[in-house]
Order: C-alpha cells, then sequence, then structure tokens
C-alpha cells in the first residue's frame, strides 16, 4: 500500500490504514525473512521509523496517544538494532573503498572491511537470540496495532487539516535550527538530529501527498536524497569513533591512519553537500509551507465529500 493518506477517509481512519499496514508488513518481513534474518530486521526498522512519522504528523490530534505508541515502537527498533549497527560500518567501509583514489588506500579499507566482518561475526548476536528479539517484536506490533484499531480522534476536515498545518509548522522549523545548529557548530550529533528532521519531512511529504501530488513529490525527493546523504555521514561518524577508540581494530597505525584520511576526507564533502542540500529542502518559511499545506488538504478532503 502507497504510503499516503487517504482524503476522502476521515482523519483517524486514514492514519490507522497506513499505521496498520506498515506494522503488518513489519510483521511479515519478521516471520518470512525472504533474504534472512539480518535483512527482515533492517526492513521492519524502515517500516518502524514510518510509523513513528505518521505518529509525529498526527499528535497534535492525540498528543498522549501519539507519544506513548512513538516510544513502543522506538524501543521495539532499539532491541533489534545491535546487528545491523556492525552491518553499516562494514558497509561504510565498502563505500569508502568504492571511492578510493589510490591502491595505497584501497588495500588499507580492503584490510579494515575483513577486519569489522570478522569482528562482528565473532561478536554478533547469535541467531537463536536475534530469532527471540524478532519474535518479540511481532508481539510487540500485535500489540501496537491493537492499540491503533482502538484509537480515535474525532477530528472533522477542518480540525484535521489545523492538526497538519500544526505539525508541518513545527516539523519545517525543527529542521531550520537542526540546520543552523549544524552551520554553527557542526558536532556528530548535530548532523545526526539533521537527518532525523530530514526523514520525517520526507514523509510527511509523502503522507500528504494527495494535497500537492507535483510540489509535495520533488520536496519528498529532495528531503529523502537529503537524508540518505545525511545516513552516509552518520555511518562515516561512527567509523572514525570507533578508528579512535580504545577498542579499534586490531591494524598497525598506519593502516589505520590511511583509513581514518579516508572517512574524514569523504566525510568533510558529505557534509558541505548536506549543508548545501538542506538549505534548498528547508528554506521556506515555516508559517508560509504549513498554511498552503494545511489549505490545500482541506480543499481536497473538501471536493472529495462535495463541500
Amino acid at each position: 500500500m502507497a504510503f499516503s493518506l487517504d482524503p476522502d477517509k476521515p482523519f483517524d481512519a486514514a492514519f490507522r490504514k497506513v499505521a496498520v499496514s506498515q506494522l503488518e508488513d513489519a510483521i511479515k518481513a519478521l516471520r518470512k525473512q525472504p533474504r534472512g534474518l539480518d535483512e527482515a530486521v533492517h526492513d521492519a526498522r524502515k517500516k518502524f521509523k514510518r510509523v513513528r512519522g505518521l505518529l509525529r504528523l498526527i499528535r497534535p490530534a492525540a498528543k498522549d496517544f501519539s507519544r506513548a505508541e512513538n516510544a513502543r515502537i522506538r524501543d521495539m527498533a532499539a532491541d533489534l538494532s545491535g546487528g545491523r549497527d556492525a552491518t553499516a560500518l562494514i558497509e561504510c567501509a565498502a563505500y569508502l573503498r568504492g571511492l578510493a583514489d589510490d591502491g595505497g588506500r584501497d588495500m588499507a579499507l580492503s584490510r579494515l572491511e575483513t577486519t569489522l566482518r570478522e569482528r562482528r561475526d565473532s561478536a554478533a548476536v547469535s541467531d537463536a537470540a536475534l530469532r527471540k528479539k524478532a519474535k518479540e517484536a511481532i508481539h510487540t506490533c500485535r500489540d501496537a496495532i491493537a492499540a491503533i484499531e482502538e484509537a480515535a480522534f474525532h477530528a472533522d476536515r477542518s480540525a484535521a487539516a489545523k492538526c497538519i498545518g500544526k505539525a508541518w509548522k513545527k516539523q519545517l522549523a525543527n529542521a531550520q535550527v537542526a540546520l543552523m545548529t549544524v552551520q554553527a557548530d557542526g558536532a556528530d550529533g548535530d548532523f545526526h538530529e539533521l537527518r532525523k528532521k530530514s526523514q520525517t519531512y520526507w514523509m510527511f511529504c509523502a503522507l500528504l501527498s494527495p494535497a500537492w501530488p507535483s510540489a509535495l513529490k520533488a520536496k519528498r525527493n529532495d528531503a529523502k536524497a537529503l537524508a540518505d546523504l545525511l545516513g552516509h555521514e552518520h555511518d562515516l561518524s561512527m567509523l572514525l569513533q570507533l578508528l579512535d577508540s580504545p577498542d579499534a581494530p586490531g591494524l598497525d597505525s598506519e593502516t589505520l591512519a590511511t583509513c581514518r584520511d579516508a572517512a574524514l576526507e569523504t566525510r568533510a564533502q558529505l557534509r558541505r553537500r548536506a549543508i548545501k542540500s538542506a538549505r534548498k529542502t528547508f528554506g521556506d518559511e515555516p508559517d508560509v509551507e504549513a498554511r498552503i499545506i494545511r489549505t490545500l488538504w482541506k480543499k481536497r478532503a473538501h471536493a472529495h465529500h462535495g463541500e
């Protein structure tokens, strides 16, 4: 099912349909595991992020419910995260190898990739433990679905449009604050915060796309590309933290220094690109953009109901 709200439906019913479908997809991934357990967990966690984005959108209409369900799904995703973080570091080393322009750097990164793979395989949560966590997550998803199916926040179309406008304004304003912080300070955590804001913004664009299909598709694509760029940046920051920690891979100092230089160079490039992209993506006034979205959603919903 498309990740968008149906303006034909009452707001709470449209929310329930999308949220339940995402959680059912997560259950299916965790049960069937078509590409193995690790990939199933990765797919499920992507669905959980989408549900959390949706919960942020409806928060002005259902504050306590939204907060409680967001916490439930956040904790479930965190419980499943261990193996994925180790895999992300391996993928990050492979990504840097793809950018390497000399043999010495490629060889150093190849050694790093091999060492990270060995570390993951020796320290990995055992399959049995991860399967147990996946089973627990399926039960948690079912509990979340039951709570969502009970949820009713009887917003008429005007109230729904107002809720959407309020959530949008807050999200865009928060994204702009995150961008300003990144430009002023640029600490690792600040870039990660900008990534989270970009992820939520592209989800809002997708969810509300029926109101303004062409513009919101373009905005969604820009925000998604920014979030993906910042995903690479975050993985590089995690890799650099590991390389500088007492727990660094057991490689000679020259190899570690070569890998660190490659990661620092690439991260600096990605950060410059991300700031430029974020200025464009989050360049409009939150008040103005929220008012447009609110008006268009209200019009679209009214048109469907002959009002």
